[in-house]
C-alpha cells in the first residue's frame, strides 16, 4: 500500500503535534523566553508611564507644573519603545533559528531515510511540507509563543495596579479578562480547522499541479489537458474559499474582543466620571483622584493588549500545528535517535562481505533474505535474478536507505557499524539530472572539485565523447529532469559523478534497465574503463551486464529459496 499524505491520512492527536513543535522549540528556547521577559517588561514600563501621563494631566488640571511629569513620560516612552524593539527581535531570530533546525533535521531524517521513504510519498506534497510548512513555524515561535506567556501575567500585574488606583475599575477589569480569554479560545478552535484543511488543500493542489505538468505529453495526446485545467482551476478554488474561512476566523477573533474591550473600558470610563463628579451610587470606587482615574483608563489599553496580539497571532498556533501534521512523516517515530556513526572513508577499492544480511521492513515486508557472498576489492560483481528477489536492497542495506534486521555486512573484514551515504558512488536506475549544465550535475555543484577531476571522470565514463558535438560541451545546460540528453548519455553523466568523487566503491541499481542495446553496450564500454581500481557492485537482470562482470551472484525467487 503506498504511503501518501492526503488530507484523508489519519490524523495524530494534536498533543503529539504540539510536543514535536516543543521539540523544535528547544533550539531557542533562550531568545523565546528573552523576548517574552522583555514584553513582560514593557507593560511593566507602560505603567509607570501611565502614572507620569495621568499625573501630568492632573497637574495640568490643577494649574500645577508638569514638567516634571512629562519628563518622566517621555523617558518611559522611549524605554518602553527599546523593550518593544529587543522583544520583536529575540522573537524574529527564535522564529529563524527555528527554522533554520528543522530544514537541517528533515535534511538529515531524508538522507537516513533514503528513496526508500521519498519513493511512497508524493514528491510535491512532500516539498509543499518542507518548504510551506517549515515557513509556517516562524509566527508561532517568533510572536505567539513569546505572547502566550504574557497572557495571563500582564492582564494581572495591571489590573492589580489598577486595583490599587481604582477599586473599582480593578474589579471591572479582572472581571472581563475571562471573557476575553473564552472569546479567543473559541474563535481559535475554528481558526485551528481552518488551518489544517488551508494546509492540506495547498499540499493536494501542489501535488496535482506538479504530476499534471510532468505528464501535459500525456494529457495533450489524450486531448485530457482541458479536463485538468478545470480540475485545477477547482482545486484552487478551494483553496480560496479556505483562506476566506481563516480571514473570518481571524476577523471574528478580532470583533468579539474589540467589543468586549470597548465594553470594559467605557464602564471604566463611567465610573471614573462619576466618581469624580461625586455622582458614584457605591462605596467601593468613590473618593478617586483625578490621576488614579486617568491612570486606570490608561492602563486599560495595556490590559487587553496581550489579548488583541494574541488574537493577530492565533492563526500561527493553527499554522504551526498544520505543519507539524504535515511534516510529522519526516520526523516519523521510526526515525533513528541519532545521525549514528559516521561513513567510514575508503582510500581503496574494498572487499565487501555479506554474511546472511537479511532485510525486512516495520511493514512486515520482506526485503532480502538471508544472503551470503563476497564482492572482491577491484573486480565488478553483479547480483543477478529477476525482479523482486532483492538486488536493490542489497544495494540499500550498503547506503543505509532499508534496515539491515539480520546478519552482518563486513569491509574489508571489518564489520560495517555506518551506512556509506557520501563514501560510496551511487547510479540508480534513473539518472537524476538537475536543471544545470552537464559540468555542474557531474561535480554535483561542488566548486572545490577541481576541473581536472572533472574532466577525467567524463573522459573515463565516456561523456567527452558526445558533449564534443553539444553547443557548449560540459557547459551546455541540461532541461529538467536531463532534457537535452539521451538516458544512457544520462548514465553516463551519472557515472562521471562518482569518478569526480573518486569513490572507490562504486553500486549500481539497473543501470542500463531503460537503455536500449546500443546505449546499454556504450555504458558497458564506460562501466569497464570506469571501474579499474574500484570495486563494483551491480543488480541487473541484463544479460549483457552480466557477461561484462568478474564474478556473479545470483540470488533465487523467494519462493523457490523458501
Amino acid at each position: 500500500m503506498t504511503d501518501v499524505i492526503t488530507a484523508d491520512s489519519p490524523k495524530p492527536a494534536a498533543r503529539a503535534h504540539m510536543h514535536l513543535l516543543a521539540a523544535w522549540g528547544r533550539s531557542a528556547a533562550g531568545l523565546s523566553w528573552f523576548s517574552s521577559g522583555l514584553g513582560l517588561g514593557a507593560a511593566l514600563i507602560y505603567a509607570g508611564f501611565a502614572w507620569c501621563a495621568a499625573g501630568a494631566l492632573a497637574a495640568l488640571i490643577a494649574g500645577e507644573p508638569v514638567w516634571g511629569w512629562a519628563l518622566g513620560a517621555g523617558l518611559l516612552a522611549l524605554a518602553r519603545a527599546g523593550a518593544q524593539w529587543g522583544e520583536a527581535r529575540a522573537g524574529f531570530e527564535a522564529g529563524a533559528r527555528v527554522r533554520s533546525r528543522v530544514r537541517k533535521q528533515a535534511a538529515e531524517a531524508l538522507s537516513r531515510r533514503g528513496p526508500g521513504f521519498t519513493e511512497r510519498h508524493d514528491s510535491a506534497v512532500l516539498t509543499t511540507a518542507l518548504i510551506d510548512g517549515v515557513e509556517k513555524l516562524d509566527g508561532y515561535f517568533a510572536r505567539h509563543q513569546p505572547l502566550a506567556r504574557l497572557i495571563a501575567p500582564v492582564p494581572l500585574l495591571l489590573a492589580g495596579l489598577a486595583l490599587l488606583a481604582s477599586p473599582a475599575a480593578g474589579v471591572i477589569f479582572l472581571a472581563s479578562a475571562p471573557v476575553l480569554a473564552a472569546a479567543l479560545a473559541l474563535t481559535g478552535i475554528g481558526a485551528a480547522a481552518a488551518a489544517r484543511g488551508q494546509l492540506d488543500a495547498l499540499r493536494r493542489m501542489a501535488g496535482r499541479f506538479n504530476d499534471r505538468l510532468q505528464a501535459l505529453e500525456t494529457l495533450n495526446a489524450f486531448n485530457a489537458a482541458g479536463r485538468e485545467r478545470e480540475g485545477l482551476a477547482r482545486a484552487a478554488e478551494a483553496f480560496r474559499v479556505r483562506t476566506m474561512a481563516i480571514l473570518a476566523a481571524a476577523f471574528l477573533s478580532s470583533g468579539a474582543l474589540e467589543l468586549i474591550a470597548s465594553i470594559a473600558l467605557a464602564a471604566v470610563a463611567i465610573q471614573a466620571a462619576l466618581s469624580l463628579s461625586g455622582a458614584w451610587p457605591f462605596d467601593l470606587g468613590a473618593g478617586v483622584s483625578v490621576q488614579a482615574g486617568l491612570f486606570a483608563l490608561l492602563l486599560a489599553p495595556e490590559i487587553y493588549n496581550p489579548f488583541r496580539r494574541l488574537a493577530a497571532t492565533y492563526h500561527d498556533r493553527a499554522d504551526a500545528l498544520a505543519a507539524a501534521e504535515a511534516l510529522a512523516p519526516v520526523f516519523g517515530a521510526d526515525e533513528p535517535a541519532s545521525p549514528g556513526a559516521p561513513a567510514p572513508f575508503i582510500a581503496a577499492a574494498p572487499e565487501v562481505r555479506f554474511i546472511n544480511a537479511a532485510c525486512r521492513y516495520p511493514d512486515g515486508r520482506e526485503g532480502l533474505a538471508p544472503l551470503s557472498f563476497t564482492a572482491q576489492a577491484g573486480q565488478i560483481t553483479a547480483l543477478w535474478g529477476p525482479s523482486g528477489v532483492g538486488k536493490s536492497t542489497a544495494l540499500k542495506l550498503l547506503m543505509g536507505y532499508a534496515p539491515l534486521t539480520g546478519g552482518e555486512i563486513r569491509l574489508d573484514g571489518q564489520t560495517l557499524n555506518a551506512p556509506l551515504t557520501g563514501a560510496a558512488g551511487w547510479v540508480g536506475q534513473r539518472a537524476r539530472l538537475f536543471h544545470a549544465s552537464v559540468r555542474e550535475n557531474i561535480a554535483l555543484f561542488d566548486p572545490d572539485l577541481p576541473d581536472a577531476a572533472i574532466f577525467a571522470a567524463a573522459d573515463a565514463a565516456g561523456v567527452s565523447a558526445f558533449t564534443a558535438s553539444l553547443p557548449e560541451g560540459l557547459d551546455t545546460a541540461l532541461g529538467e529532469q536531463g532534457a537535452g540528453v539521451s538516458g544512457g548519455q544520462a548514465q553516463r553523466i551519472a557515472l562521471a559523478r562518482a569518478l569526480a568523487a573518486d569513490r572507490k566503491l562504486i553500486l549500481m541499481d539497473e543501470p542500463t534497465a531503460h537503455l536500449d542495446g546500443e546505449s546499454e553496450q556504450r555504458f558497458i564500454e564506460a562501466l569497464k574503463i570506469a571501474a579499474r581500481g574500484r570495486t563494483v557492485i551491480i543488480a541487473t537482470h541484463s544479460p549483457a551486464v552480466r557477461a561484462a562482470c568478474h564474478k556473479v551472484i545470483s540470488l533465487e525467487p523467494r519462493a523457490q529459496a523458501a
